[in-house]
């Protein structure tokens, strides 16, 4: 084949694979929008209070091809021949692909949570921040992106006993606990808030949706946790969301170490959280979470987008 042959080859090829990946792209988003024109039909959404926002969040957990996230491995073994480390590579491989979709049950479920939540209107002021509970809940909250990544931690480690720490609105236990509905006949969700006031929006939301699955505890996670951690025997997965400092990361490690089971992981969210709002000081966040990646428990430690820190622990 002659260079000029070899050119016009490897042009029409080009173009052939741009052409049907361009196909594909548009007859994924055709489908995703007959889905969600399907949904909006559906008895019990015609009283949405934020119809955009509730399709965008479902659309986000339910399309196919979402955005992949960028890794960033701190400790890395060169054996992972055991089951779970099996399962860690390939939760890693997927999240540089794009993890799959969420079950449009559970997206649109969240998405119904998500809706009533940000049309609460009782005000709040927390340290150097004031506004009212719809407002925090958008900001606080897990949605399509952080939601996938714990949905499909717990699918693919076949997390069964797992625990959250800070429940706020109940959003990402939502998530955990649809998964655990799916994939663990009987996978449970103990879960933490430390202020009274999200407890009393997100434990009866969370009791009506899964009543006999989850148990929501109130209180600081460090008078809490350490006598919770001995009832729920090992833990399989904990997703750590309160206490964004330093010294609450590893104490918050520290109090549940020794009853997370082998090959356990845990997520901590806002790895480089130092928000000024809602502290009065330097929070030192990554110095604690790298604290914590240096325990000997920890087999493996990633970084997902800069923002969130994923544990396999032996």
């Amino acid at each position: 084949m002659s260079f000029k042959d070899l050119l016009r080859w490897s042009v029409r090829t080009g173009v052939a694979v741009s052409a049907k990946q361009w196909q594909r792209s548009t007859r994924d988003n055709r489908n995703v929008e007959l889905v969600l024109n399907s949904l909006l039909v559906s008895p019990g959404l015609t009283s949405l209070h934020f119809p955009v926002q509730f399709v965008e969040l479902v659309r986000g957990c339910i399309e196919d091809g979402y955005s992949p996230h960028s890794l960033r491995e701190l400790k890395v073994e060169s054996q992972t021949a055991d089951l779970a480390g099996k399962r860690f590579a390939t939760l890693k491989d997927q999240l540089l692909r794009g993890l799959p979709p969420v079950e449009l049950s559970v997206a649109s479920e969240v998405a119904l949570v998500a809706d009533r939540s940000r049309s609460l209107s009782d005000s709040l002021e927390i340290r150097n921040w004031a506004g009212d509970m719809g407002i925090h809940f958008d900001m606080s909250s897990s949605f399509a992106r952080k939601g996938r990544i714990l949905y499909n931690i717990v699918r693919f480690m076949r997390s069964g006993r797992c625990l959250e720490l800070g429940t706020a609105y109940g959003m990402s236990a939502l998530f955990i606990l649809g998964a655990l509905k799916k994939y663990s006949t009987s996978g449970s969700l103990a879960t933490v808030e430390g202020w009274d006031k999200l407890a009393a929006v997100s434990g009866p939301m969370l009791k009506h949706h899964h009543a006999d699955r989850v148990s929501c505890h109130i209180g600081q996670a460090k008078t809490v946790v350490p006598e919770l951690a001995k009832s729920l025997g090992k833990i399989d997965f904990v997703f750590h969301d309160c206490g964004h400092s330093r010294s609450e990361y590893i104490n918050d490690f520290e109090s549940i170490v020794n009853n997370l089971a082998p090959g356990a992981v845990v997520l901590f969210d806002d790895i480089r959280w130092e928000s000024s709002h809602f502290s009065d000081e330097n929070p030192d966040t990554y110095g604690g979470w790298t604290a914590v990646v240096s325990s000997p428990r920890v087999r493996q430690a990633i970084e997902i987008d800069d923002l969130l820190g994923l544990l396999l622990l032996t």
